[in-house]
């Protein structure tokens, strides 16, 4: 899966998921709303989803785990998705 594929977020689309570290991002309809870093893809989203009730998508992007910070840290910037936990009652 890539960054640039949107998914509905439910259950059979987060099952089908790696196990695998990676980057995903939130969207609510198709505004990027959470964007975060995970050692496990599948165990995040479904954390995420109860968490972020109004995210309606999601992507991923599968990396190795030393590339993860500075990869959510760049989408965060191209989403300017600064303080976005405030605006989607997270």
């Amino acid at each position: 899966m890539a960054l640039h594929e949107l998914h509905p977020l439910c259950d059979a689309e987060i099952a089908q998921l790696p196990e695998k570290p990676g980057v995903f991002v939130l969207f609510q309809i198709e505004v990027a709303v959470h964007a975060d870093q995970a050692a496990n893809l599948r165990k995040a989203l479904r954390t995420a989803k109860a968490s972020f009730p109004s995210a309606s998508h999601f992507s991923v992007e599968t990396l190795a785990p030393r590339a993860l910070a500075p990869r959510v840290q760049q989408l965060r910037k191209q989403l300017r998705l600064v303080r976005t936990a405030s605006f989607v009652g997270r």
